[in-house]
């Protein structure tokens, strides 16, 4: 179940087409949620794989299974250091570009007709409550009259360092697609590379994002001269940006997790919103939903880091620390939450 315009959606029909693996897609109509989604997952989360008696829905979880199942071509890269980038910038891509994501598609009048449109023709005549619903979602992420700006000003500076280094790299680790593209994919198409008003900004200003994400959801197979997985220097900036702007929102909305599920008990299932907490927002503070999936992402994705042997360790030291992003690995929550199925738990 998946549709054109979902963020995750976004992330898992590219994988499906490079593996060549057959599917239907089916639209999340009221009906489908009701009557499908939701006693198979126990919420209302897409896209979600159904295969026999076999269900997945979240995305990372997807992906390791599709790879598992279809490992050629294969988008996790076999270098530990290179499958840890991934894992950083897929993490940042979840959380952090749902800021330009959402401000884009709400933000903006004079695209809500279009929108709503969009929405009618694939999931039916519920389309504009579904609109009302997630455009109201704004202030709970701190997208705000403070914030607005900034988002907007990043969001030129995304398309500025990802053009950069599209100009010398077919996909972001080289000339094979990946997990890293696959979650970039994710808010790049679904929410800024279909709507309109940023869709006109990006073709303007950044031909190459527009390109790649073209490729990406062609997902040819890679060629056979085609280079093994690498990291350019070119995609330094984009790192950087992470660790700039995504590494401190993180660590303080996974700190105020860990706080908040410390009493309960090892176990006890974890709500997936927990409050609202002051929490940074490209330098400002604002009052944002403090999310327990996203603790758990940066729990597991630490857990990546712990397991590396020294010498890879070595590496992606020196190479997390140029741009930030150690003290995302090094401090992860605790305690943390963990997926148990579809539920998250205290660890």
């Amino acid at each position: 179940m998946a549709t054109p315009f979902s963020y995750f959606s976004a992330k898992i029909r590219p994988l499906l087409r490079y593996k060549n693996v057959d599917y239907e897609e089916i639209a999340p109509t009221p009906a489908v949620y009701r009557e499908v989604i939701r006693p198979a997952t126990g919420s209302y989360f897409i896209p979600v794989l159904i295969s026999g008696d076999d269900v997945l829905q979240d995305t990372p979880r997807m992906i390791e299974a599709l790879e598992a199942l279809h490992p050629e071509p294969a988008v996790l890269p076999a270098d530990p250091v290179l499958r840890l980038v991934a894992e950083i910038i897929q993490d940042f891509a979840d959380e952090a570009m749902i800021l330009p994501a959402m401000h884009f598609r709400w933000s903006f009048p004079e695209q809500r007709a279009w929108i709503e449109h969009d929405w009618s023709v694939r999931t039916g005549p519920e389309s504009a409550r579904m609109a009302e619903r997630m455009s109201s979602s704004l202030p709970p992420l701190g997208i705000s009259d403070r914030t607005r700006p900034l988002i907007d000003e990043w969001f030129n500076r995304l398309l500025e360092v990802l053009d950069f280094h599209l100009d010398g790299s077919r996909f972001l680790l080289g000339d094979r697609l990946s997990l890293a593209d696959l979650a970039m994919a994710g808010p790049m198409h679904a929410h800024l590379g279909r709507d309109p008003v940023p869709a006109r900004r990006m073709r303007a200003h950044a031909p190459l994002v527009m390109a790649w994400l073209a490729e990406i959801n062609e997902a040819a197979p890679p060629a056979p001269w085609a280079n093994d997985f690498e990291l350019k220097d070119s995609l330094g900036p984009l790192l950087s940006e992470i660790g700039r702007v995504f590494v401190p929102m993180q660590l303080v909305a996974s700190g105020a997790v860990a706080a908040e599920i410390a009493d309960l008990a090892p176990g006890e299932p974890v709500p997936r919103v927990l409050g609202m907490a002051e929490q940074p927002v490209l330098g400002v503070s604002e009052q944002r939903l403090l999310n327990s999936y996203s603790a758990w992402r940066h729990a597991r994705t630490a857990e990546r880091y712990k397991r590396l042997a020294d010498d890879d360790r070595a590496r992606a030291d020196q190479l997390l620390l140029a741009h930030g992003l150690l003290p995302y690995l090094l401090e992860a929550p605790e305690p943390a939450p963990v997926m148990d199925g579809f539920e998250l738990r205290r660890g």
